[in-house]
């Protein structure tokens, strides 16, 4: 998806690229110091006629460096903004580590919200840093891809000024996706790599007893979902449709979320 293009906003521009299709619409939300190129290998695993839209947040990729302070809830601002910019008859948002907060955040807002995949796309931050054993991050990723990730971050928070991107981590810190994740009648994928994981995992991701959110384990994985395993994020993206199709037919799946999967499993 080379189709970049610039959306005016109050802070500067925001790029984003749009494949166009007909079929279901993704719009995937990147991390902390990543862009939108950090989904073109799982968006080269999707259906053709899927209709893929990726986003780089204030700062960040291709997108204006904001002077002013602002806040995760700017970030979905924006999000939403895109979106009824665009006006999809109904959106999936696909969100990895930082970008799953902000789709938690503009799906409490955003009725064309459909779906939801969160990639270690915490319910809080307190959360990513208690519930995994260490030496997980960069999981399966080579050397170098592991360095491109450190140059990519690094460069980004340099262009802000530290107190401007001190106040954003505060809310970042601030934000808790609980109560929403609770009482949500959308599908929901809460997936994680399963490198790290222990005893105790579970029980500090914080995750709410809901049956519509499904829990999803990747093997041999760590936090870049996106890079270790596109292919696998992409069969997660193709199976939220097909329930999405299931809820709004009024079928049940007679799936718990309290049992969760791996991703070899049927899902």
């Amino acid at each position: 998806m080379n189709n970049l293009r610039y959306l005016p906003t109050s802070w500067g521009e925001m790029a984003y690229a749009d494949s166009g299709g007909t079929g279901c619409t993704f719009l995937f939300l990147h991390g902390t110091g990543c862009d939108s190129k950090d989904w073109m290998s799982v968006i080269d695993f999707l259906l053709s006629d899927q209709r893929s839209i990726t986003i780089d947040f204030r700062g960040h990729g291709k997108s204006s460096v904001p002077s002013d302070p602002f806040t995760i809830d700017d970030l979905a601002a924006d999000v939403i903004h895109l979106i009824d910019t665009i006006n999809p008859q109904r959106v999936v948002l696909v969100g990895h580590s930082l970008g799953g907060m902000v789709a938690i955040s503009v799906a409490q807002r955003c009725p064309l919200v459909s779906g939801l995949v969160l990639l270690e796309g915490w319910t809080s931050l307190s959360s990513a840093g208690s519930a995994f054993g260490s030496g997980r991050f960069y999981g399966s990723l080579s050397d170098a891809q592991k360095t491109n990730l450190q140059h990519k971050s690094e460069e980004t928070r340099s262009r802000f000024h530290p107190d401007v991107w001190n106040r954003f981590w505060t809310t970042v810190r601030e934000f808790d996706g609980y109560s929403y994740l609770e009482n949500s009648s959308i599908p929901i994928y809460e997936v994680f790599g399963e490198m790290g994981r222990n005893e105790f995992t579970e029980h500090k991701l914080h995750i709410p007893p809901n049956p519509i959110i499904q829990i999803v384990w990747f093997p041999n994985a760590g936090h870049y979902l996106p890079h270790e395993c596109p292919e696998a994020v992409a069969e997660i993206c193709q199976s939220i449709t097909e329930r999405i199709y299931d809820y709004s037919s009024g079928i049940s799946t007679g799936k718990s979320s309290r049992s969760p999967h791996s991703f070899q499993d049927p899902i």
